[in-house]
């Protein structure tokens, strides 16, 4: 029973839904600064909610019912922290009320109060995708880069009037994410503009770590060299080490030889001479 109990529990802990209904919900925020907004984001709000609730009820449940059951040593993929469960609670409610309020180009209060939310969204996705990314090989990162430039491109030929083609968002995304800034093509909405941020935070980060895999390719690749050639190094001394007492061992064999060969033979021991001393 322990054992089925565990599967529930990780069967439950999934990250995958609320990942799934967090990134679901990103479309539904720009969209209420369109200037005409569709009807479908506002049920995104709701079934994005929707999931997270049940989400983080099912594990805070599990969590306090088999919590002293836990196999010890035991580590999820993105943990049970108290404070993530409230944040879970707070960003399903969020998204709930975030169905209601007024849109975010006719009201600035609610724009505000989005935006936190989609920072703390921000945060959320991070610590639950934190794992994906860690000790990950190059070309997984390299795909995971690839996908994350590739949306955000669309998003921008979504958001910004400005950007006529598919070709110019990806670009802008790429211009956006790596901070150069040419100039040749900018966010021109309020919409994009805040998309933008994002793509930065977002993006900045993903390409770092390509960078950083990159270089630790180069210098994994100059270690293993350093360190072959410390080992053949370590290998031809205790060659010679081992040449040398073979050696030393010869040496003595043949000086006990020698001795041997030295001492007469008619020579009585010296314990065999100190018994006939003492005779009388």
């Amino acid at each position: 029973m322990p054992s089925r109990r565990h599967h529930f529990l990780d069967a439950a802990s999934s990250p995958w839904p609320m990942l799934i209904a967090l990134i679901a919900s990103v479309p539904a925020f720009y969209d209420s600064m369109m200037p005409t907004p569709a009807t479908w984001a506002t049920w995104m709000y709701v079934v994005s909610g929707v999931v997270i609730l049940i989400s983080a009820w099912r594990v805070q449940k599990l969590v306090q019912g088999h919590g002293a059951s836990q196999p010890s040593g035991k580590t999820r993929p993105w943990g049970h922290h108290p404070l993530e469960v409230k944040l879970d609670w707070f960003l399903g409610v969020a998204l709930l009320l975030n169905a209601v309020l007024p849109q975010s180009n006719e009201s600035e209060p609610a724009l505000i109060w989005r935006l936190i939310v989609a920072v703390l969204m921000l945060y959320r996705l991070l610590k639950i995708s934190l794992p994906l990314f860690t000790e990950t090989g190059l070309a997984r990162l390299l795909a995971m880069g690839g996908t994350v430039l590739a949306l955000c491109g669309i998003g921008f030929y979504w958001l910004d009037p400005e950007v006529n083609s598919l070709h110019d968002g990806l670009w802008l995304a790429f211009s956006t994410a790596a901070t150069v800034g040419y100039g040749d093509v900018v966010p021109s909405s309020t919409a994009s503009r805040i998309f933008s941020v994002f793509v930065v935070l977002l993006g900045y980060g993903l390409l770092s770590l390509v960078t950083a895999s990159i270089a630790a390719m180069f210098v994994g690749t100059q270690e293993r060299k350093v360190e072959h050639d410390i080992l053949r190094d370590m290998h031809q001394q205790l060659q010679s080490v081992r040449q040398e007492i073979v050696a030393l061992r010869q040496a003595v064999e043949d000086m006990k030889t020698e001795q041997q060969g030295m001492q007469p033979e008619d020579t009585p021991p010296k314990a065999l001479r100190a018994t006939h001393t003492e005779q009388p």
